[in-house]
């Protein structure tokens, strides 16, 4: 954490509707502010791994700056997840692609990999971020569940399908960061990345029954759990 003078504390409110919409009403505040000269290298060189989940929205940090603090955890050997925040602009891509090739998990929602590549189709969506140097893909996808994809040995996409767990949906706010928090905790566990995927989306599931970014989820017990006995939902194609 950095301390920044003469700025306000980034917030968002979240008006959830009875819809189960949710506009973001945000203001950027100290992270607009955030540079590079800010970021304690040391510390991720020594990390175990490196979540990266600010994209779009730390302006001084988007592109090029990314990309050099991406490739120094790659060059330390630490693993780095990526997610972000999409808005709808001209130059989503441009930002992001330099970040690419130093990514091992690229975990947008899927919603918002379409309106980065502008692409629709999910395997086509899957074939231009692993094009651009992402190594794997996992992709959010709400209700149908998520989505890792990565190319083998012989170059060809090999996906696999997790589903979404039932649950009563109460806000949906902070699903996706539950799920990245979930599927890091499996890999940092040694977990295969099914059982990854799995707690994360037990973890989604869990804060999507309460208001909050936070709600539902009490310990690591509860969330391996419900993990393991919560009632898989269908997925279409």
């Amino acid at each position: 954490l950095v301390r920044k003078a003469g700025v306000q504390t980034s917030a968002t409110m979240l008006p959830i509707r009875p819809n189960g919409e949710r506009p973001a009403l945000h203001v950027l505040g100290a992270n607009a502010s955030l540079t590079e000269a800010d970021v304690d290298f040391d510390a991720i060189a020594a990390a175990k791994h490196l979540h990266f989940g600010g994209v779009y929205l730390m302006p001084q940090l988007d592109g090029e700056p990314t990309a050099r603090i991406l490739k120094h955890a790659q060059d330390h050997g630490v693993p780095v997840t990526l997610d972000l925040i999409a808005i709808d602009r001209p130059d989503l891509l441009q930002i992001l692609q330099p970040a690419l090739p130093y990514v091992d998990y690229f975990m947008p929602g899927l919603d918002e990999a379409r309106l980065i590549s502008g692409l629709q189709d999910r395997l086509a969506v899957i074939a231009f971020f692993l094009d651009l140097g992402a190594k794997m893909t996992v992709f959010k996808m709400g209700a149908e569940g998520s989505s890792i994809a990565w190319r083998n040995d012989a170059g060809s996409i090999e996906e696999i399908r997790v589903p979404a767990l039932r649950a009563t949906v109460v806000d949906s706010t902070g699903c996706g960061d539950a799920y990245c928090a979930g599927f890091i905790t499996g890999l940092l566990k040694g977990w295969d990345i099914v059982d990854c995927a799995r707690l994360g989306t037990a973890a989604a599931g869990l804060v999507i029954t309460g208001l909050g970014s936070d709600a539902g989820i009490v310990d690591f017990d509860q969330t391996v759990a419900f993990m393991n006995s919560g009632e898989p939902l269908p997925m279409t194609e």
